[in-house]
C-alpha cells in the first residue's frame, strides 16, 4: 500500500506543476522592477581582457592604453594576465587592436532571487 502512496504523490506532483507552470509563466511581468546590475551603466558590458604572454611585463600599459580606448578598468591581474572592467558595446571592437590583446570576453553574473521573492 506504501508503493502506491507514493506512485500516486508522484503523479499528483507532476499534474500539480504541469498547470502551475502554465499560470507562472502568463503572469504580467510589466509592473516588476527592472533588474539592477551594480557598478556599471545598463549599456555596458562586463569584459575580462586576456593579455598574451608576450605582454605580461607590460601589463600596466596594455591597462592604460585599454582606459584610453574607453574601457573602464577594474583590477589589472598582473600574476595571471586578465585586466576587467567594462565597457560600452560601440567600443568592444577598438579592444582588440590594442598590442599586448590576445581576447576579450564578456563576464557572466548571476544574482539568485532574495529569499522572500516569489521564485524559489
Amino acid at each position: 500500500m506504501n508503493s502506491n502512496y507514493g506512485q500516486l504523490l508522484g503523479i499528483t506532483s507532476i499534474i500539480i506543476l504541469c498547470l502551475a507552470i502554465p499560470i507562472y509563466l502568463s503572469r504580467d511581468v510589466s509592473t516588476q522592477n527592472p533588474p539592477l546590475i551594480q557598478g556599471t551603466e545598463m549599456s555596458d558590458v562586463k569584459i575580462l581582457v586576456s593579455v598574451d604572454d608576450a605582454h605580461l611585463p607590460q601589463i600596466q600599459q596594455v591597462s592604460q592604453q585599454l582606459q584610453s580606448s574607453g574601457m573602464n578598468v577594474e583590477q589589472t591581474l598582473s600574476t595571471i594576465g586578465v585586466i576587467s572592467g567594462s565597457v560600452q558595446p560601440d567600443k568592444l571592437n577598438n579592444l582588440y587592436q590594442i598590442e599586448g590583446v590576445k581576447n576579450v570576453e564578456s563576464q557572466e553574473s548571476y544574482k539568485l532571487a532574495p529569499p522572500n521573492s516569489d521564485i524559489q
